[in-house]
């Protein structure tokens, strides 16, 4: 029997199209800046439409912190009901939302707010594994610390076809150095448990080989639980993606695999033809 707890998280956890509602997990959403417009994440706008205008504008539209007073909305209607509150937020480093979501709960008893320092479904996993703790019984503040722990142990590793949009988004620095547009070089990036980013490994060639040499690579990786795998994607070949899943599934290392589309907060920074791979050590 589940407790009396309500677990949220903002739309960069990519649990969709079906996996927050099969869960019970509230969303508060994004915005997204996009020629003029300030638009709702996944309700007023889809990553599909924001690749669209990245190829009419050569402009990259930006991700925006939901208010406060959206936070605010969502963790009194819980509170009134005699709800706690575990809300997962992203990595503080990048984006607001985390800050926003801590001066919302400041005025409830109840309402506990994670840093998850991850993105996508780096955060998503985190989430489940909230979902889980609430499924199996634990109050509010049993869960939150719970999850401080937890959180450390989310592995990322994030395989990129172009730099346009890391470009775009001026991130590009920190990939410069080894000058991967120019050598064909696809990097393969992380989130450390403090929220920074990392190349990992690169890998050269066509990218349908290098998906399986990145995919293999990541199953590689010591320590990994078999609880949860998170595969997340932008607009990627479906050969590709059913190659990929097939390697994964045929290694036998997870009891869960959950595949989900990326959403636009992801998609903002890494563009097309990109695969994320997210899981839990042990």
């Amino acid at each position: 029997m589940g407790s009396k707890v309500i677990i949220s998280a903002d739309s960069g956890c990519d649990l969709f199209p079906d996996i927050y509602r099969e869960r019970d997990i509230r969303i508060v959403p994004l915005y997204i800046s996009m020629e003029g417009k300030s638009l709702i994440d996944r309700k007023e706008v889809m990553p599909e439409d924001l690749f669209r205008s990245v190829e009419r504008t050569g402009k990259m539209p930006k991700t925006a912190a939901p208010a406060p007073a959206d936070f605010f909305r969502l963790f009194r209607a819980c509170t009134r009901q005699g709800y706690e509150v575990v809300h997962f937020s992203m990595n503080g480093k990048f984006s607001a939302s985390y800050q926003n979501a801590c001066l919302a709960a400041e005025e409830f008893h109840g309402v506990y707010v994670v840093d998850t320092c991850s993105a996508s479904t780096g955060i998503g996993i985190c989430v489940l594994r909230g979902a889980d703790l609430r499924d199996e019984g634990a109050a509010g503040r049993e869960i939150y610390k719970k999850i401080l722990t937890d959180k450390r142990k989310v592995r990322s590793f994030v395989l990129l076809d172009t730099l346009d949009y890391v470009r775009l988004g001026g991130r590009a620095t920190f990939l410069q150095s080894f000058g991967a547009n120019l050598l064909r070089l696809r990097p393969c990036l992380s989130i450390d448990s403090d929220g920074g980013l990392h190349v990992t490994k690169k890998f050269r060639g066509n990218y349908a080989q290098v998906t399986k040499e990145y995919v293999r690579f990541v199953l590689d990786q010591p320590d990994i639980s078999d609880r949860r795998l998170m595969f997340s994607y932008t607009s990627v070949e479906p050969e590709i993606l059913e190659k990929s899943l097939e390697i994964i599934r045929e290694s036998g290392k997870f009891r869960e695999v959950l595949v989900t589309r990326a959403g636009c907060a992801m998609s903002c920074h890494v563009g097309p033809n990109t695969l994320a791979l997210f899981y839990m050590e042990e």
